[in-house]
C-alpha cells in the first residue's frame, strides 16, 4: 500500500515537472518576442505588419474557434459568440475614442492613449497565455507524449505573443519600464497556466464568453491600429507581404495544436 501511494506520488510530481518545463519553454519564446520588438525598433512598420498578421491570424484560426466550440459544449450556437465578438469589437473601439477625448492635450495625445489602449489589449494576450499554459498542463496530463506536442506547437506561437505584447504597449516607440512588465506578465502566464491546469480548469461557459471578447478586441486592434500605423510608417508592399506571412505562420501553428500524436502518427505513415 504504501509502495503504490509512493509511485502515485512520483508520478504526479513528474507530471507536474513536465508541465513546468514545457512551459518555461513557453516563457522563454515569448520573451524572445519581446526582445525582437524592443530592439527591431528601425523596422516597426515591419514588425506592426507581421503582428496586425499573427493577431488576424490567432483571431481566425484559434480564438474564436475555440470560442465556438467551448460555447457548443454548453449548449450555446456560433451566433452568440459572434455577437459577443461584436461587442468586444465595438466596445474597445469606444474605449480608444473615450482615451483619445479625455487622456491628455499635449500634440503627441493620440499616441499616448494609443499606448493605454495598447496595455489594455495586452491583458488579452497575457491571458490567452495563461491559457495556453493551461493547454500544456492539461495535455501533461494525458501523458508527456501529448503535452509535448501541444507545448511545441505553443512555443512557436508564443514568440508571437511577446512581438505583440511589446508592440501593442510601446507603439513603435522606445520601451520604458512599465512596458516590460507587460511583457513579463506575459511570460510568466504559461507558467501560471499551467500549473493552474493540474489544480482546476476554467468554465466553459465563462471561457467561450473571454475568448469571443478577445477575438473582438484582437480584429480591432490589428485592423484599426496596428495596419493603419504600419501602412503610414511605410507604403512599401513589405508590410503587406508580411502581413499574410504572419497569418499563414499562426494558420501553421494553430494547426499544429490541432493535431493529436495519432494524427501525427498518421500523417508520417502515409509520407514515409
Amino acid at each position: 500500500m504504501i509502495a503504490f501511494a509512493e509511485v502515485i506520488g512520483a508520478r504526479t510530481t513528474s507530471i507536474e515537472l513536465t508541465a513546468l518545463l514545457l512551459s518555461v519553454c513557453a516563457m522563454i519564446s515569448t520573451v524572445g518576442g519581446g526582445l525582437v520588438a524592443v530592439y527591431g525598433q528601425k523596422r516597426a512598420h515591419l514588425l506592426f505588419g507581421v503582428g496586425a498578421g499573427m493577431l488576424l491570424g490567432a483571431t481566425f484560426f484559434d480564438l474564436l474557434p475555440e470560442s465556438v466550440e467551448a460555447a457548443q459544449s454548453q449548449g450555446w450556437g456560433a451566433r452568440e459568440m459572434f455577437v459577443v465578438l461584436v461587442i468586444g469589437f465595438l466596445g474597445f473601439y469606444v474605449a480608444e475614442r473615450v482615451l483619445i477625448l479625455h487622456s491628455c492635450v499635449e500634440d503627441d495625445c493620440a499616441n499616448e492613449a494609443h499606448r493605454r489602449l495598447g496595455r489594455l489589449s495586452s491583458i488579452g494576450l497575457i491571458v490567452h497565455s495563461t491559457l495556453d499554459g493551461a493547454a500544456i498542463g492539461a495535455a501533461t496530463l494525458v501523458s508527456w507524449r501529448v503535452g509535448a506536442a501541444v507545448a511545441l506547437a505553443i512555443i512557436a506561437h508564443d514568440m508571437s505573443d511577446g512581438l505583440n505584447t511589446m508592440m501593442l504597449v510601446t507603439r513603435g516607440e522606445a520601451a520604458r519600464r512599465t512596458d516590460y512588465l507587460f511583457l513579463g506578465m506575459d511570460a510568466i502566464a504559461p507558467v501560471v497556466g499551467a500549473m493552474l491546469a493540474l489544480v482546476f480548469l476554467p468554465s466553459p461557459k465563462w471561457l467561450a464568453i473571454f475568448l469571443a471578447l478577445a477575438s473582438g478586441f484582437f480584429l480591432y486592434t490589428a485592423t484599426s491600429d496596428l495596419l493603419p500605423e504600419a501602412h503610414r510608417r511605410s507604403p512599401s508592399s513589405s508590410v503587406m507581404v508580411l502581413t499574410l506571412l504572419g497569418v499563414l505562420v499562426m494558420a501553421v501553428a494553430v494547426g499544429l495544436t490541432r493535431l493529436d500524436l495519432a494524427s501525427l502518427h498518421h500523417l508520417f505513415s502515409s509520407v514515409f
